[in-house]
């Protein structure tokens, strides 16, 4: 059977290398987490062999698998596995006692954010498998741990502080997996702190469920990427399950759902097989800004449940010229002034000035139509002061106005990015008139509205790790004398 991410695969019925050194770090990470103790058709004896060959091929605190996160994962994954097994060997048990006491004191404070939160589940988990006095510790530091990552990490609109509905998707599964801990076993927590993570686990979810894609999945704004969380709908189910709610009714079938998530900055709508949702949020945490891409007022259109209008994605965290270019405004439905992104992302994980939100609106939805209006200061370094201003106007089913206001002063080069799902055909019928066409049948008219210059470009799309598909840009230029604006109306054809 094989394992891969993004890269090429690994036959987990072989002899397994867990260094493997010339693959990319995310790649080996995947490789210690094992995530694979969860998979049906691997064999429960090709599992303990793993488990046995794991514990021979990396001494204690060395590698790519003693780092906290992936100790932290693969401690659950072990944990979860082994629960289900009365036959485990004694070195298993007590690799798994090393690795929980090597946790417990190499929480990684250094990166914060869903890193801490992952180690706090770890913690929760060894204390409820062991028990006794030492397990009793663990588990009360690793809920302890949790509620404090839990106030601070999630925001009063039930988002993660990150900003990256992936992660979101990550912080969430691990919530509800230890409130369904406590709620089989009432035991392990005082009912205050079991009522707490349940509040905290339900407002996340109805974030979690708000912010999706007409497609069903979650849109790409900031790090994120298919395929590391489990499929939208098995969250949505489980969380259905673990907060005791009725197997529900899609709320966008029964009509548009307006999405205002105010904290973390995604504003739009959803009703059936369409959606809308804008990103016009701070980029992350200000001490800790790693997943943050050059996004602000980007957006991500889907209609009749397929994305038309996308986000670049993620291809992997390595530092390398892709990862740099898909952080970028210009990899982003948004607008860049002089060939500079708004916010200035360097490294793998590194942002320096960055774009903030000057304000964000989104009008009542009435009779179909609405509207946003958003603005960030991240161009007010350049000469001039410039400053981006968007406007939206949606008739839902119908068009989606997109208004570009750039105020300051003197002479800029502005681009407009329009990135196209790669099942996107385009054909340029007039001067200023694109026609988007989807299986050969049009979808969408494109129509430029102002005096600019407009290019077909070919661009990569990655929406899953170490996923690349080629894919159409129109890039709308025009060297403006300021304050200008370029507009163009997407309407159904």
């Amino acid at each position: 059977m094989a394992w891969f991410v993004g890269e090429a695969p690994i036959d987990l019925e072989a002899n397994v290398d867990w260094v493997f050194e010339g693959r990319s770090k995310l790649w080996r990470y995947n490789l210690h987490y094992f995530d694979y103790l969860g998979w049906p058709d691997l064999r429960d004896a090709r599992k303990a062999a793993l488990v046995d060959s794991w514990i021979a091929g990396n001494p204690e605190g060395h590698g790519d698998g003693w780092e906290a996160y992936t100790t932290s994962l693969r401690v659950v994954n072990w944990i979860k596995w082994f629960w289900m097994r009365p036959d485990l060997s004694r070195a298993s048990t007590e690799s798994l006692a090393r690795q929980v006491a090597w946790l417990e004191s190499n929480v990684e404070w250094h990166l914060l954010a869903n890193h801490v939160f992952k180690n706090a589940k770890a913690l929760v988990f060894g204390g409820a498998f062991f028990g006794g006095r030492q397990g009793d510790q663990l588990l009360a530091e690793g809920l302890d741990l949790m509620l404090g990552q839990c106030r601070e990490q999630i925001l009063t609109d039930g988002g993660h502080y990150e900003r990256s509905v992936m992660y979101h998707a990550i912080v969430l599964e691990d919530l509800l997996d230890v409130v369904q801990l406590l709620r089989l076993n009432p035991s392990l927590a005082p009912m205050p702190i079991a009522s707490e993570l349940q509040r905290t686990a339900s407002n996340a979810f109805h974030y979690f469920e708000d912010v999706l894609a007409a497609d069903g999945e979650m849109p790409l704004f900031n790090d994120a990427a298919l395929g590391v969380t489990p499929p939208a709908p098995t969250i949505t189910s489980y969380g259905r399950q673990v907060l005791g709610m009725e197997d529900g009714a899609d709320r966008a079938a029964q009509g548009p759902l307006r999405v205002c998530k105010a904290d973390t900055g995604y504003f739009g709508y959803r009703n059936g097989g369409e959606s809308l949702l804008i990103d016009c949020g701070p980029g992350g945490p200000d001490y800790q800004p790693g997943h943050t891409h050059a996004d602000t007022l980007g957006y991500e259109l889907c209609l009749d449940g397929r994305r038309i209008v996308v986000d670049s994605g993620t291809y992997d965290y390595e530092n390398t010229p892709l990862r740099h270019y898909l952080r970028s405004t210009a990899a982003h439905n948004t607008v860049v002034v002089d060939g500079e992104s708004q916010s200035e992302v360097w490294g793998a994980f590194r942002v320096a000035r960055r774009a903030r939100p000057l304000y964000a609106e989104l009008s009542l939805l009435v009779d179909g139509n609405l509207t946003f209006c958003g603005a960030h200061d991240g161009y007010h370094r350049l000469s001039g002061h410039v400053v981006h201003e968007r406007h939206i106007t949606v008739r839902v089913g119908q068009s989606w106005d997109i208004r570009d206001c750039i105020t300051g002063t003197g002479v800029h080069l502005v681009e407009s990015y329009i990135h196209l799902h790669p099942e996107c055909r385009v054909e340029r019928v007039a001067a200023q008139e694109y026609l988007v066409l989807v299986d050969l049948k049009p979808v969408v008219r494109i129509v430029v509205a102002s005096a600019a210059e407009v290019a077909e470009e070919r661009g990569v799309y990655c929406p899953r790790f170490g996923q690349q598909q080629e894919r159409t840009t129109l890039v709308l230029r025009s060297k403006m004398t300021l304050p200008d604006e370029l507009r163009y109306i997407i309407e159904r054809a």
